[in-house]
């Protein structure tokens, strides 16, 4: 009986050392996986800062080229806006010039009719027309060439801006 005894008490022994050592190994893993999840939470809470802190950047860097591209725009428009006003004085100009000639051909076939002077001749009707067919093909192609050149150079300041901002 004593070695009934014995067996037991070494089953028992063991045992409790068995539950002792799920114990500690418990312990541990929970201890573990605590320090862990901390470890986690601070990589998390650190990302989670720093995609703020980019997207803050990348929201300012938007915020500067869309200002950027609104002062651009804006002096593409004065630019046009003065081109428009040239144009303008330049049809003055040659309206001013067409009613001369249309002054001229008039005294010409005035005097010539009177027979007082010179004979009218085709001449200055050619050339009144000819002039006016040159002012208006030379004030479309101004107006053109300043539309395209004002696109151009705003196209090119906003390039310029957007190349020089780059993060």
């Amino acid at each position: 009986m004593a070695a009934i005894l014995t067996s037991w008490r070494l089953a028992g022994g063991c045992l409790l050392l068995a539950l002792l050592c799920g114990a500690g190994y418990l312990a541990g893993k929970s201890t573990a996986d605590n320090r862990w999840q901390a470890r986690w939470s601070q990589r998390d809470a650190a990302d989670a800062r720093e995609a703020a802190r980019h997207q803050a950047q990348i929201s300012a860097l938007e915020a500067r080229r869309r200002r950027e591209i609104e002062q651009v725009t804006q002096h593409a428009q004065q630019q046009l806006s003065a081109l428009q006003d040239d144009a303008a004085a330049a049809r003055a100009g040659a309206e001013r010039l067409r009613r001369e000639l249309e002054r001229l051909r008039q005294s010409r076939t005035t005097a010539a009719a009177s027979g007082g002077g010179p004979t009218a001749d085709g001449s200055v009707v050619l050339l009144t027309g000819l002039l006016a067919e040159s002012v208006e093909r030379n004030r479309q192609l101004a107006a053109e060439a300043d539309r395209r050149r004002a696109a151009g150079m705003a196209c090119q300041q906003v390039w310029q801006a957007m190349t020089d901002s780059q993060p």
